[in-house]
């Protein structure tokens, strides 16, 4: 027998202002506008390529940070490599502009270096507040003492780009004021799924329960749960006064793969990042590596964009893990085998449409593996995001994928209690995994007052 469809409805608490914490401290040197303060000695570097800033932009979100907050650079030793900033500058996470920003550097200031870039035209300072424990400084704007011996350091993979998916009028939206890091929860410790642009914009629907985090629109497609948090430190906030707040998901379990033996092929973590049963996005993840972790590496895909690591058994019964070859540098790895691996499989389902909802916990996730046959539970739980109650409301199945269906019961049915903006409402249908494995997804949707007003989607795996 299978259990009837069922809903229930809970209230969401709201919270005003923003407050920054974690690595969002490093942008806030961001507070005001300041002149560039060139030095009397020693004398500039070469003239770039471009005019130097001319400012730091003032801090974004409703609360100002004093200047004083800086980023936290140790001073470098007596006689030891460091760099001073000839200009303001920015302390970027690779050598390179594209890379996300950690922080303001700014004129006289001083900096610890570690290292430099393969063509020495960057250099690695002291960040312990980064991941990895160093940023980046453009050469051009910094004059370096007694350097000779530092290493080259490797450089770290350019972060995808997430598209953030745009406001309309009047919407709330969030505009990012230096590449920044779009994260799968509301912290640093949890795994980008890649970086906003300066300057891209992005339609906000809550922000996290400390207020220093805004949830963002990201394509479902590309991210099932069709969006990812924002520090509030790197954007300015408009028209977000009554967005929900949106719970955070569970603590990411962070684990170190065993360390490589001396020589062997390895893979080393530039951020926080999911170490998966396969290779791609779509599998589940066993644990989270954290920056510095490195694991030896075993295989690769024959496209190069993941590499397959040792894993203890205790953690994966197959004694292996895949990471994004966009999350890590590697060594030593040159004569590593290619490994025969399933790509993520589309289940043919449209992608849900950008509503007035957000879809706040799933289960089973997106890509869970299902056994033919086997009887499960599909829940999700949204909440209502516009400025509208949802009465009269119908859960509504809407379409599944060729593959076939997964749901067990009704294809509709009411949901009983209204769902007032800022409320929650989880919707829970029982499902069967078909006999032959594949790759099946479902798409279902929210009437009210026989508009639609949520959309959401379960995608499962069947082996």
């Amino acid at each position: 027998m299978t259990a009837r469809p069922r809903c229930t409805h809970r209230s969401i608490l709201w919270q005003f202002g923003v407050t920054l914490a974690g690595l969002s401290l490093l942008l806030s040197a961001c507070a005001g506008a300041v002149t560039p303060t060139p030095l009397p000695t020693p004398p500039p570097p070469p003239v770039p390529t471009q005019a130097p800033p001319t400012s730091i932009p003032p801090a974004p979100g409703p609360t100002a940070v004093p200047l004083a907050a800086q980023p936290m650079l140790p001073p470098a030793q007596e006689g030891g490599p460091s760099v001073v900033a000839i200009y303001n500058t920015w302390i970027y996470g690779g050598p390179g502009e594209t890379y996300v920003i950690y922080g303001a550097f700014l004129g006289g200031n001083t900096a610890q270096v570690d290292g430099k870039s393969e063509d020495s035209a960057w250099w690695a300072v002291s960040v312990p507040a980064a991941p990895g424990g160093i940023g980046w400084v453009d050469g051009a704007w910094v004059s370096a003492s007694n350097v000779d011996a530092v290493p080259v350091l490797p450089t770290p993979p350019v972060p995808p780009t997430t598209d953030m998916v745009p406001p309309g009028p009047g919407d709330p939206q969030a505009a990012a004021l230096v590449n920044a890091s779009v994260r799968s929860g509301p912290a640093e410790t949890y795994p980008a799924y890649g970086v906003a642009p300066a300057g891209a914009v992005g339609r906000v629907i809550g922000k996290s329960e400390d207020g220093a985090w805004w949830a963002v629109r990201i394509d479902p497609t590309l991210v099932g749960a069709g969006f990812g948090w924002i520090a509030g430190s790197t954007v300015q906030a408009t028209n977000t006064e009554e967005v929900p707040i949106i719970a955070a998901p569970p603590a990411p379990e962070i684990a170190e793969p065993a360390a490589p033996p001396e020589g062997a092929p390895t893979a080393t973590a530039v951020d926080y990042v999911n170490v998966r049963s396969g290779p791609g996005s779509c599998y589940v993840p066993y644990v989270i590596a954290p920056p510095g972790a490195s694991g030896e590496i075993t295989g690769v895909t024959e496209d190069g964009a993941w590499w397959q690591v040792k894993l203890p058994t205790e953690v994966a019964a197959s004694g292996v893990g895949w990471v994004s070859a966009d999350y890590v540098t590697t060594s030593n790895a040159d004569g590593v085998p290619v490994v025969a691996s399933e790509p993520c499989e589309n289940a043919d389902v449209p992608a849900p449409e950008a509503l007035e909802c957000v879809l706040v916990e799933q289960s089973p996730l997106d890509y869970t593996v299902q056994e033919t046959g086997a009887d499960f539970d599909m829940e999700w739980t949204v909440v209502n995001t516009g400025s509208d109650s949802w009465t009269s409301n119908v859960a509504q199945f809407v379409r599944a994928g060729q593959t076939g269906e997964l749901h067990a019961d009704e294809d509709s049915f009411a949901v009983d209690d209204d769902v007032q903006p800022g409320e929650s409402l989880t919707v829970s249908a029982p499902a069967t995994a078909p006999d032959v494995a594949g790759t099946y997804g479902e798409l279902w949707e929210i009437n009210a007052n026989g508009s639609v007003v949520c959309q959401f989607w379960m995608i499962i795996n069947v082996k």
